[in-house]
């Protein structure tokens, strides 16, 4: 019965790996290098392999560091008979391919993942293969995932794969549950506010009061009494005594944006209240103590106003204990696609709107434009664009004609920047093959550059396997190229 079993071409399916249909190969794809001082052994085991679909090689000994050099394997299989030195270190240490190996093999046994009989028959060598594939599939999985996580940074609700945003939020993370008085900068529409009551949210005085004002938004005689509350009867029109803004932030989080509006006579009053944290109101005498988180916002260059004698120097280096400066939109677009995903999702549920998604053309327009008011901006333009929509995808002509107008688009039209904008502008083209091959190149070798000639890294940068990786490499002539 059983020599029956084994005559056919896959007696037993691998439990639980791979899945696959009846009649297919169990291991479609799969690249396995089997190593061993006798050919004969290594061509028996080989041909073994190749019956299940795998891809298989069983070089030379003398070919085998080439081979190890310049591809990239699944599943490296050592057999019983002694390998050369250096071939087994560039194993043990290079690869990083799965390993199967015979009892006697020499190698680092922290690198083998299954050990094999010296004779391995089918139905064993199949489940080791599976074991290993499954395994190996895990692992890359795992890569995958965690360089999707390292591409993309975020703290609170804030999301984001530019590098200089990652940063700022790096710092936030690391400050959030200190006291320490925190300056937020950045052009108006950034996010500071936002980032502000992340801040607080993060830090032990989440469940005391998260307290906001606006120093822009009033003349300075309101303001000051907005901040310090007032007497009944400090001025006119005060009748009754009022709780001022730092009064009611206690034990929580004073927010103050657009600090660098505040008076000097007032930024003296703050000054106090950081030093000393105790306040006066208007109109009155009696000190009331006071226990703030301080954060400021600011869209000027404070050290410029300290300088024209606008802001003052102490209060600057008191408020400026941790600075983080949030860059403006135009230099984070590679963020932009899911912004829009998220502000889309956001008014389509608000409004009972069937938005799921911004088209291609849409999103080129969208990055055609500089917005000065940043991601405030960009935000109003979707809402707008969401109202407008009437089917499932946000379309250029439903984001209105001050961004349209900005970019120069009209319909019918290729978006500005755009590939279709570029070939209109061709009266001759090149084949698609060439067309194709001269940005890949380019591509393929700044991702080398960037990750200083690390092939794996390269791959998982570009999304795709190293053996393609290696292909292109090989293509394009790249295999000898040498990055610092």
């Amino acid at each position: 019965m059983s020599s029956s079993h084994d005559s056919r071409p896959y007696p037993l399916q691998p439990r639980p790996y791979p899945a696959r249909q009846v009649g297919h190969t169990p291991y479609p794809g799969t690249k396995v290098l089997v190593l061993d001082a006798d050919p004969q052994w290594a061509r028996a085991s080989a041909r073994q392999i190749s019956e299940l679909g795998c891809g298989t090689l069983a070089p030379t000994l003398n070919d085998c560091l080439r081979h190890l050099d310049q591809e990239v394997w699944d599943v490296i299989v050592l057999g019983p008979s002694a390998l050369p030195e250096e071939a087994l270190t560039r194993v043990a240490s290079e690869s990083d391919a799965f390993i199967l190996a015979c009892d006697t093999t020499q190698v680092c046994p922290q690198r083998v993942h299954a050990y094999l009989s010296t004779n391995p028959d089918s139905t064993s060598l199949r489940h080791a293969l599976g074991r290993a594939f499954e395994s190996s599939s895990l692992a890359h999985e795992n890569a995958r995932l965690k360089q999707a996580l390292h591409q993309r940074h975020g703290f609170g609700s804030i999301q984001t794969k530019d590098k200089a945003t990652a940063a700022a939020l790096e710092v936030a993370r690391s400050v959030a549950s200190t006291r320490a008085n925190v300056l937020l900068s950045g052009e108006s529409g950034t996010g500071k506010t936002l980032l502000a009551r992340i801040l607080h949210e993060h830090s032990d005085r989440a469940a005391a009061p998260f307290v906001t004002v606006n120093c822009g938004s009033l003349p300075d005689n309101l303001l000051e009494s907005e901040l310090f509350g007032h007497l009944k009867g400090a001025f006119s029109g005060a009748h009754q005594d009022r709780q001022g803004r730092i009064e009611a932030a206690h034990g929580g989080t004073l927010f103050l944006d657009e600090i660098n509006s505040a008076s000097l006579d007032l930024q003296v009053k703050l000054l106090r209240v950081l030093q000393e944290r105790v306040l006066t109101p208007v109109g009155g005498n009696a000190e009331v103590a006071v226990d703030i988180r301080l954060v400021t916002a600011t869209n000027q260059d404070l050290e410029a106003e300290i300088r024209a004698g606008r802001f003052r120097e102490d209060l600057f280096y008191r408020i400026h204990v941790v600075s983080i400066e949030l860059p403006p939109l135009r230099r984070r677009m590679g963020d932009l696609k899911a912004l829009c995903d998220l502000f889309i999702e956001r008014f389509a549920q608000d409004y009972g709107k069937s938005v799921q998604s911004v088209s291609d053309e849409c999103l080129a327009v969208l990055a055609g434009h500089d917005w000065p008011g940043n991601i405030r901006q960009l935000e109003n333009a979707l809402e707008r664009g969401v109202l407008m929509a009437p089917g499932i995808e946000l379309l250029p002509e439903h984001l209105g004609n001050e961004i349209l107008e900005a970019v120069g688009w009209q319909s019918g039209q290729p978006a500005p920047g755009s590939l279709s904008a570029g070939l209109a502008q061709l009266d001759h083209l090149p084949s698609l093959r060439e067309a194709l091959e001269d940005p890949e190149m380019a591509i393929i070798t700044r991702a080398l550059e960037l990750c200083s000639g690390n092939r794996k890294h390269a791959a998982a940068m570009l999304d795709i396997n190293r053996s393609t990786l290696f292909n292109k490499m090989r293509k394009y002539s790249l295999m000898d190229l040498r990055f610092q």
